[in-house]
């Protein structure tokens, strides 16, 4: 019967998806032992949450905002290093920053200012803990700033040149965010790159290496961006950043705007 075997089909994707998951959060668990990030900040960055399992889960739609899963130690240490930005000159702004992993990796780099926007409030709540516990032992942490914010609201600053995002949400959202960007950038002209990590939320379908970030999407759909470098994880390959810089030579310095 085609109900039956449509319900079939469903059962096996879903069991797909499970296993793959498993997969990853093996792989990530590994790697994570490498380092001792958070013992060293007495802070709790490590632990996967899943959508459900936050108090306004029911606020954040599945498919809308990706469960929170930390990059990489190493991973995020050499992305930013590679971004060619100079970083005393610009705002680094963590689109989706969770916990707040990021935003005390991008610390140790001399940025004028630090920015994570993050849906989930309670998410929020956490990150705010984290920098508080960071900056009890270390300098440069005052330059970090949490906003509770929908995307597709945030207000993106004048000197925002450094956009990281980890497979925040879907390429509906990052296309709307990225319009943001562009009206930003012909408000304030200015040299901006976004530095896209991951190769695909892990769902379970196809193989992983065949994929770029989710969100990557929305900058090969819009015009006035180009992708510049892909930065090699040293973690796995699942964790490549990919560069885009924003090129539409009518609205940067130096073209009589």
């Amino acid at each position: 019967m085609p109900d039956h075997d449509q319900a079939q089909d469903q059962r096996g994707k879903l069991l797909r998806a499970l296993e793959y998951r498993q997969v990853f959060d093996d792989r990530l668990e590994r790697i994570e032992r490498q380092t001792s990030f958070d013992a060293d900040y007495a802070v709790e960055t490590a632990q996967n949450v899943e959508l459900w399992d936050l108090p306004e889960a029911d606020l954040m739609p599945v498919g809308r905002n990706a469960r929170y899963s930390p990059t990489p130690v190493r991973t995020v240490r050499n992305a930013l290093g590679r971004c060619g930005v100079r970083h005393e000159e610009v705002t680094f702004v963590d689109v989706g920053s969770g916990k707040g992993r990021v935003l005390l990796l991008a610390a140790e780099l001399p940025f004028r200012r630090i920015v994570g926007v993050e849906a989930s409030e309670t998410l929020c709540g956490i990150a705010a803990s984290n920098v508080r516990k960071a900056a009890e032992n270390r300098d440069g942490f005052d330059r970090i700033e949490i906003v509770h914010a929908d995307a597709t609201t945030y207000d993106i600053p004048d000197d925002g040149g450094l956009f990281y995002f980890y497979e925040p949400f879907s390429v509906e959202v990052a296309l709307t965010f990225l319009g943001r960007v562009e009206d930003s950038i012909r408000r304030h002209p200015r040299r901006v790159v976004l530095c896209f990590t991951g190769r695909g939320q892990p769902d379970g379908q196809g193989t992983e290496l065949e994929k770029t970030p989710v969100a990557a999407a929305a900058a090969e759909i819009r015009d006035g961006w180009r992708l510049v470098e892909v930065v090699p994880s040293p973690d796995a390959e699942f964790y490549d950043s990919f560069l885009y810089e924003y090129v539409d030579t009518a609205h940067l310095p130096g073209d009589g705007v």
